[in-house]
C-alpha cells in the first residue's frame, strides 16, 4: 500500500547524515553511502504530507498550544499501541527527546551530582550529563554466553546507593544494542532507583520498534508507584521520520516533578514545538498507524538480510536486536586492531559511512550501528559493497 522502495536522493540536500560524508571524507566520497544517523531513508506517510499541504495552505503560522484535539491524539496512541492511560495534564511539549531529556536533568541534578547510563549507549547521554556539570557513573551493560546484553543490577544498586547519585538516564529500547527491556528489568530498575531516591530518566523514543516475539514495556504502565519516579520521553519523530520537524512529548506523573520540569523549562525561556511539528504529531497518531504497521514488516525483511549476510561472511557477529531499526554489528573478529583502521575500511574501502561504535561508549570498539530504515534494495547494496570490500581484504 505504501511505498518503501524508492530512493530519495539526499545527498546535498540539508541531510545531516549525508552531509557528514562529504564534511569527514571531502571529494570523491559522492559515492558513500549514509547509514550513522538514526533517521530513515523512506518518503513519510502520505497522511502526514497531506496534513501539512493544508496547514501550509490555510494556518496562520502565530504561537501554538497543546490543543485537547492534539493531546487526546497523543494520549490515544499510547492506549491503542502500548495499553498506557496517560492523563493528558502530564504531558509537557519540547521540540526533541534531548531539549526535554536536558531540561529534566537540570530540574533534578545539581553540578557535581552523580548521574548513571549504561553503555554502550545513545553518546548524546553523555553530552547531556558532562554538560550540566554532572560526574557519570556508568553501569556498564553485559553480553551473556550467547551474545544478549543484560544488566548488571549489583553494580547499579551500588552506584545508585551513593547519596550524591541523583538521576538514571535510562533508554527503553535500548539505543544502540537493541534490546526491549522486560517488564522484570524495569521493576528491578525501578525498585533501586525509588529505594535510594534516583529519578528515571527514560528516553522511549525508539517504543513504537519491537520485532516480533518482543513487546516495549513503557515504564509509566509498571505502576503507579513507578510512574511518580520518573520522567518518560516520547515522539512521534523517530517512528515517523518527522525529526526535522521538532516535536516531541514528555509524561510526568508527578506533579512535584512536573513543577521541578516547567521551572527549569522557563530559566531557558521555555520549550516550544513547531506548527508544523503539532500538525504532523496529530496526523501521524490519528491517521498513519497502518503506514507503522506495514514499515515494521519491511524492517523486518532487512533485518533477515543482514543476518544472512553476517551468517556467511566471518569474522562478523549480530548482536540480533528485540527493537529500535538499528542493528549492533559485531566485528571484532575482522581483527582491526584499532577503530580507526576499522573504521577507514568500512569508509574508504567498503564504501559505507556507520556510526562507529566507539562513539557510544568503550565498550563499543569494534562494533559499528546499522541503520536498517532504508529501501531494501539500498541496504543489499550496502552488503554487496561490504561483502566485495572484505573478501579483497582477505584475498
Amino acid at each position: 500500500m505504501y511505498d518503501f522502495h524508492s530512493m530519495v536522493e539526499r545527498r546535498r540536500t540539508t541531510s545531516e547524515k549525508w552531509h557528514l560524508i562529504e564534511e569527514d571524507m571531502g571529494p570523491g566520497s559522492e559515492d558513500v553511502i549514509a547509514m550513522s544517523v538514526a533517521d530513515m531513508e523512506f518518503k513519510p506517510a502520505p497522511e502526514i504530507v497531506d496534513a501539512l499541504v493544508r496547514a501550509a495552505q490555510n494556518d496562520v503560522f502565530g504561537y501554538d498550544y497543546a490543543t485537547d484535539d492534539y493531546l487526546a491524539s497523543v494520549t490515544g496512541w499510547m492506549k491503542r499501541r502500548h495499553g498506557w492511560q496517560v492523563e493528558p495534564q502530564t504531558i509537557r511539549l519540547s521540540d526533541g527527546v534531548m531539549p526535554a531529556v536536558n531540561t529534566a536533568l537540570r530540574a533534578v541534578t545539581r553540578p557535581g551530582d552523580k548521574v548513571i547510563i549504561q553503555e554502550p549507549v545513545y553518546y548524546p547521554f553523555r553530552f547531556a550529563a558532562e554538560r550540566n556539570g554532572l560526574t557519570i557513573e556508568n553501569n556498564e551493560l553485559v553480553q551473556d554466553a550467547q551474545g544478549r546484553y543484560i544488566m548488571d543490577f549489583d553494580d547499579l544498586e551500588a552506584k545508585a546507593s551513593d547519596p550524591r547519585c541523583t538521576a538514571m538516564l535510562l533508554c527503553n529500547p535500548h539505543n544502540p544494542v537493541g534490546r526491549v527491556w522486560s517488564e522484570d528489568e524495569l521493576r528491578r530498575v525501578g525498585d533501586i532507583c525509588i529505594r535510594h531516591g534516583v529519578v528515571v530518566l527514560a528516553d522511549e523514543i525508539h517504543a513504537d520498534f519491537a520485532y516480533p516475539g518482543h513487546e516495549v514495556t513503557m515504564f509509566g504502565t509498571l505502576g503507579e508507584r513507578y510512574a511518580e519516579h520518573c520522567f518518560e520521553f516520547t515522539a512521534p519523530t523517530k517512528t515517523f521520520n518527522l525529526a526535522g520537524l521538532a516535536c516531541s512529548n514528555a509524561v510526568i506523573v508527578n506533579p512535584g516533578l512536573r513543577r521541578r520540569f516547567d521551572i527549569a523549562a522557563d530559566n531557558i525561556a521555555g520549550l516550544t514545538v513547531s506548527h508544523f511539528g503539532l500538525v504532523a504529531c496529530q496526523a501521524a497518531y490519528d491517521r498513519a498507524g497502518a503506514w507503522l504497521d506495514e514499515l515494521l514488516t519491511v524492517l523486518a525483511g532487512n533485518l533477515a538480510m543482514l543476518r544472512a549476510f553476517v551468517q556467511r561472511t566471518d569474522g562478523l557477529r549480530l548482536v540480533e536486536p528485540e527493537g529500535t531499526y538499528l542493528a549492533w554489528l559485531d566485528c571484532r573478529g575482522l581483527g582491526f586492531d584499532t577503530d580507526e583502521k576499522l573504521r577507514d575500511f568500512m569508509r574508504e574501502r567498503a564504501r559505507v559511512y556507520f556510526d562507529e561504535g566507539v562513539l557510544f561508549g568503550r565498550s563499543g570498539s569494534g562494533f559499528e550501528r546499522v541503520n536498517l530504515a532504508c529501501p531494501p534494495q539500498l541496504l543489499q547494496q550496502v552488503l554487496d559493497s561490504m561483502g566485495k570490500a572484505l573478501a579483497g581484504r582477505q584475498g
